[in-house]
């Protein structure tokens, strides 16, 4: 079995309703949790089952790749298209 690339998640949180359902289905340890009582956004997640995001009622958990992340040319990209 290969194991998955880690991600960072990103929550948007004006849409977010701090349901707790992300946290309830995350297999990582508790100390995955923000202060926000949601899954941590500054914490690859190695696991990367993506489970928190299928189970949002409110579809605002996204993710990216950390290698995409520590990739200048890849990051600087998605921040010109996130600009239009």
């Amino acid at each position: 079995m290969s194991k998955k690339e880690p991600v960072l998640f990103q929550i948007g949180w004006n849409a977010c309703i701090n349901c707790g359902a992300c946290v309830a289905v995350c297999p990582q340890p508790v100390s995955f949790i923000s202060d926000f009582d949601t899954i941590a956004v500054h914490t690859p997640c190695d696991i990367a089952c993506m489970v928190c995001e299928d189970i949002c009622p409110v579809s605002t958990i996204t993710h990216q790749a950390v290698s995409e992340i520590n990739n200048p040319q890849t990051f600087q990209y998605q921040q010109i298209t996130n600009n239009k």
